[in-house]
């Protein structure tokens, strides 16, 4: 089947498609005619194709030119280009009205807050077909924030409610009057409800006045929209509040009887053996008495047709393994969470005809798996509660997951970035997302999770920062079309209601039924605070911390004594790279946290005394911060203990409970993954996707067979997240600041259970006689045949004397060889990178980065197996990285760049074939003459 025309704009600089022949309306040349020919030999069914160019647009504030005229072929002056899918702002920033207010910019200071006083007139032009006997013409809006109104050739045909509710109109009479060419134009609507923007102040301590969604937070009463866009801890207030076409709009047509919908629906046995698939087809037809149809498809390469009768108007048809034999499935193929196993999706056809004649078709991709949802477990009130504690295709899964906020702050989604983001939550070892709120609904999203095998908490739009929605039929009727359009989706692990606390109970009750009738294997949540439906799932919670704590404080929170298992948000600062900070910043900010950082999240939810504070932190535990290399160096080490203590914290204690220790963890999604805008705080890459430590923190975190220190009782578990059991054993070293080896250990591992944690030894005794404040511990796993499976590494402070690690800068640098390769391949350009220590001293978060060397600049997105390397002396690591073909072409002169805690540069030793190898100078100049930094 032909697939949409996927729109193009990136977040770096939009391209608008312009002109056509009609002038200042313009002709879309993505929607064209159907080939010529006799009528017989013309198609009845077209798919969908996406008009894409020539749209226009204006606010309607400034014209009251009726919507007839608007969908028409009538000149009409102050018009201008707009980028469909987008936003206003959007299109004005690719008109040269506006700077990208996310980068060197206060948002509210750069674009006015009006944006959001007004709706907007879209207008576009389109090639239709001539139309023949019995041919039917759709059009079809994929979402539209807030409101639409629909003209097309002078008529209106109807209305959509909800940013996330798709609407499909018949225009068959209108379209047969066209004459080849359809005028379509869009009333998009303001919201109803609305703040005044929150700006933001460094000096404050908390984020645009410490208050999510606006100063009352009346926003979220306008229901199903992009609430967050009113200002969030992690969000600046949008002037338009992405108010917008933001979703794609496309034409088809179909014959006289037309499919709605496909729903596909696999039962996977309880032994995993056979799963039966049912079809639930729900038909349109326009002939005035039931009709035979033929339908004729494919599933798993076997073709099959039946014949039924379908009744005038609207009907459904159920197919089941007893009326065809292709869908039983025996032995299927499983679709696993990353990690797990393969995502498999198998392709399922289906075609309706009618006088051997196409009147629509389908393809539906779908995954096998069976999910069970809870498991018994005792609360703290001695109530047997059924807890979450998911379980896929019979294996226990500990939830290592990320919850995304919003996909990009102004809506700049398309196809490739959505794959990009979810592919580094599959690159981090993720195997969920929690999408929040439902704001990244896109059907790009899901299909991305599908591919790479990450679940979806998949959120609807009510929270707790303001009133509920005031119109509550309106929210159930997107959260009903957002069930049937997703639900054929395999990486839908359950909806929930909201966030943070229950919506009203008619949505409470309302998602309740929806549930039950249109999706009813799969689990429904109250909210993300806890559940209070029918049959409630207990033993889950969010509520943070949302700031840096230390990691002994994340395992003491998780060491499996208290309650519940399952913590669905905890975040930290995550602080990005120096390029990327100098990227968002004017220069005049890099040195001076102000207003600037603010806009930018430094300030979090006020946690660890908002930016201020947090600097403060980080100069007591590392040192004090001299400059913004300084900072960022300092902050990449701050980044990684933490975080990757929030998922060590639960695999060190996931699943099976131990004496004493009743409520083991079940599922941990870190608050955020996904940054919706540049930003300090609450997510593992950053906007523009280069992945810092905080990726790299949960990468190693993650490893589904993992050797952890636990770092309150110094306790060396091994965590195995796989269905077979580990043996081996665990070597320990234990490095002084100068790098000598001061202790040794190794610890047998008898039998480390599958889906369970094993605690094997401890290595207090032997850190209390470190030698320095600060000690080095190398973690070496290796399976019973002596090959290395994983191996970790901490700087930890002597419990003897705990003072943080300033004395890390008194530690002698590192010499370093790196020799780097590149190496062509059929569809990408791969760079291998040896990086050895090559001196006695520990050569501490060695981090690489891909540049053009022409320009300096990051070369984004680029795929690194592993980075910010910790190596004791004679140790080595060999780093891939994969860039496309595109890329390449893009940047003929690549190099790779080095920095680190500290490098001795004149002892190293650097080499490329094929690639530039050099220092990151500008990142390893954290010593000043005179500190610059503050103030």
């Amino acid at each position: 089947m032909t697939q949409l025309n996927r729109r193009r704009f990136l977040s770096g600089g939009i391209a608008i498609a312009g002109g056509g022949a009609l002038g200042a309306l313009g002709l879309s040349g993505t929607a064209d005619a159907a080939p010529g020919g006799t009528a017989g030999a013309r198609p009845l069914h077209l798919d969908g194709r996406e008009i894409t160019s020539g749209w226009t647009f204006t606010a309607a504030d400034t014209t009251t030119t009726p919507g007839d005229r608007f969908a028409s072929a009538q000149h009409l002056t102050g018009l201008k280009p707009a980028v469909v899918p987008g936003t206003p702002l959007t299109s004005m920033i690719a008109n040269g009205e506006y700077p990208d207010p996310l980068y060197g910019h206060i948002v509210t200071d750069t674009v006015p807050d009006t944006l959001k006083d007004t709706g907007y007139w879209y207008r576009v032009a389109f090639a239709v077909p001539r139309l023949i006997p019995g041919q039917r013409f759709w059009l079809r809006f994929d979402g539209i924030n807030y409101l639409g109104t629909i003209w097309l050739n002078g008529t209106e045909v109807g209305t959509v409610a909800g940013a996330f509710k798709r609407s499909v109109f018949d225009v068959t009479d209108i379209i047969a009057n066209a004459g080849g060419t359809a005028y379509l134009a869009v009333l998009v609507g303001k919201l109803d409800y609305a703040d005044p923007p929150s700006a933001p102040s460094y000096a404050s301590g908390v984020t645009r006045g410490g208050r999510n969604g606006g100063k009352t937070g009346i926003t979220l009463q306008n229901g199903p929209t992009f609430f967050c866009t009113a200002g969030w801890d992690w969000l600046p207030t949008i002037p338009d509040r992405d108010l917008g076409i933001w979703q794609p709009v496309t034409w088809s047509t179909t014959g006289p009887v037309r499919l709605t919908d496909v729903r596909v629906d696999p039962t996977l046995s309880a032994d995993l053996r056979t799963a039966d698939v049912t079809v639930d087809l729900a038909l349109d037809s326009a002939f005035d008495t039931a009709k035979a149809v033929v339908l004729k498809g494919s599933l798993d390469g076997h073709d099959f047709e039946r014949t039924v009768t379908v009744p005038a108007g609207t009907s459904t048809v159920t197919l089941t393994p007893k009326d065809l034999a292709c869908l039983r499935l025996d032995r299927p193929k499983l679709w696993w969470p990353n990690g797990y196993g393969d995502p498999y999706r198998y392709r399922f056809t289906i075609a309706v005809e009618s006088g051997r004649q196409v009147c629509d078709e389908r393809t539906v991709d779908f995954g096998v798996r069976r999910i069970e949802y809870t498991k018994p477990v005792t609360s703290p009130s001695g109530a047997t509660v059924d807890g979450l504690a998911i379980t896929v295709n019979n294996q226990p899964i500990l939830v290592m997951g990320g919850n995304w906020g919003l996909d990009e702050a102004l809506k700049r989604i398309p196809r490739q970035r959505l794959r990009d983001q979810v592919r580094l939550h599959r690159d981090a070892n993720l195997n969920l997302i929690r999408n929040w709120n439902g704001q990244s609904s896109t059907e790009d999203f899901f299909e991305a999770c599908d591919e790479y095998g990450i679940l979806v908490w998949q959120d609807f739009f009510c929270s707790t920062e303001g009133p509920p929605p005031a119109d509550v039929a309106r929210d159930l009727d997107n959260i009903r079309d957002c069930i049937v359009r997703f639900r054929n989706h395999p990486s839908i692990l359950l909806w929930c209601g909201g966030n943070e606390g229950p919506p009203p109970q008619p949505l409470i009750d309302g998602l309740d039924a929806l549930v039950a009738e249109l999706d009813p294997k799969r689990a429904a949540l109250t909210s993300s605070a806890g559940d209070t439906g029918k049959d409630p799932i207990g033993g889950y919670s969010s509520g943070g911390p949302y700031h840096w704590v230390t990691p002994s404080t994340h395992f003491s929170l998780n060491d499996g004594t208290k309650w519940p298992p399952f913590h669905n948000e905890v975040g930290s600062y995550s602080i990005p790279t120096l390029e990327f900070i100098r990227k968002m910043l004017p220069e005049a900010s890099w040195e001076h946290p102000d207003d600037f950082w603010a806009d930018r999240d430094v300030n979090g939810n006020g946690g660890n005394g908002g930016g201020a504070g947090y600097l403060e932190l980080t100069a007591q535990r590392y040192g004090e911060v001299l400059n913004l290399p300084d900072f960022a160096r300092k902050s990449q080490l701050m980044n990684y203990e933490c975080i990757k203590a929030i998922y060590e914290a639960h695999a060190a204690n996931m699943l099976s409970a131990a004496p004493g220790k009743p409520y083991p963890r079940t599922g941990v999604i870190m608050w955020m993954t996904n940054p919706a805008q540049p930003s300090f705080v609450w997510q593992m890459y950053t906007h523009d996707l280069e992945a810092h430590s905080a990726f790299y923190a949960v990468q190693h975190a993650c490893r589904r067979v993992n050797v952890i220190l636990d770092r309150q009782t110094l306790d060396v578990v091994v965590a195995n997240h796989t269905r077979a059991a580990v043996r081996g054993t665990v070597d320990v070293t234990l490095y002084a600041l100068n790098g000598a080896a001061f202790a040794r250990a190794s610890l047998r591992i008898p039998g480390a259970g599958a889906s369970d944690h094993t605690m094997i030894g401890t290595i207090a005794p032997q850190l209390n006689t470190a030698p320095d404040d600060v000690a080095f511990v190398r973690l070496s796993l290796k399976d019973s045949h002596g090959t290395e499976l994983v191996r970790t590494f901490s700087w930890v402070e002597n419990p003897v004397r705990p003072t943080g690690f300033a004395s890390l800068d008194a530690a002698p640098a590192p010499a370093v060889s790196v020799v780097a390769d590149a190496r062509r391949g059929r569809d990408e350009l791969d760079l291998t990178v040896k990086v050895e220590n090559i001196g006695h001293a520990v050569a501490l978060m060695l981090h690489l980065q891909v540049y053009d060397t022409r320009t300096g600049e990051r070369v984004l997105p680029a795929t690194f197996s592993d980075n910010y390397l910790n190596l004791a002396g004679g140790e080595s690591s060999t780093v891939r990285v994969q860039l496309t073909d595109e890329q390449a072409r893009r940047h003929p002169d690549l190099g790779v760049r080095i920095d680190g805690w500290k490098l001795d540069q004149h002892a190293s030793r650097l080499r490329g074939h094929g690639v530039a190898v050099t220092f990151n100078q500008t990142a390893l100049s954290t010593h000043p003459p005179a500190k610059t930094f503050g103030g």
